[in-house]
């Protein structure tokens, strides 16, 4: 695996990748599910070519499709009601390799580990999975968060160890493999996008 950086300082897997997927809107392998697309920031393409992805059947942001669209792709509900994917949280390193970086939460299901293809991805730390060492899943229905054990061998909430799901609590610490993590909720109380 060998981490390039492109021009617009996104950082990607040049072995799996020929060009930045951030850029060109292709988030997954040609041999993924095709129903399920991989967003991009509008800002990158611009606005003048949304009409031209959709034609093309290339992810963009947003709920774009028209009413009674027969198209197969999956868009979160907070997505598809306010038209964005919008930050629900966040973990902040406290301790480990990556130690003072943040990592954006979304709603839905965030899944953990040291893939680049993670929502979470901790890749400085060989003591977490690779994939789906966890999960931390914010439900804008009941607007609570939850910690989910994953693949991971161990995950730890406020010192306990993890063996089901439990509901998350604003600046709750975290530590899976050999790193620590705050949670800090931003959809809470008033403050929710629907």
């Amino acid at each position: 695996m060998a981490i390039v950086r492109c021009n617009s300082g996104h950082y990607y897997d040049d072995e799996k990748y020929a060009d930045c997927p951030y850029c060109t809107g292709r988030m997954f392998d040609e041999a993924d599910d095709e129903s399920t697309v991989g967003f991009i920031d509008n800002e990158l393409r611009g606005d003048e070519n949304v009409a031209s992805a959709i034609e093309n059947d290339e992810p963009t942001v947003g709920f774009y499709e028209s009413e009674g669209s027969e198209d197969d792709r999956t868009v979160g509900f907070v997505e598809s009601a306010i038209g964005s994917d919008p930050v629900v949280g966040w973990l902040v390193c406290l301790a480990g390799g990556e130690k003072g970086r943040d990592y954006r939460l979304h709603a839905g299901r965030n899944f953990i580990g040291r893939s680049f293809d993670m929502d979470v991805a901790v890749i400085d730390d060989d003591a977490i999975s690779r994939e789906n060492h966890c999960s931390i899943i914010y439900d804008p229905l009941h607007q609570g968060f939850a910690l989910v054990p994953g693949n991971g061998t161990a995950t730890y909430l406020k010192g306990q160890a993890l063996t089901e799901a439990q509901a998350l609590s604003d600046e709750d610490e975290i530590t899976i493999g050999g790193s620590s993590f705050i949670f800090i909720a931003f959809c809470k109380g008033e403050r929710n996008w629907l």
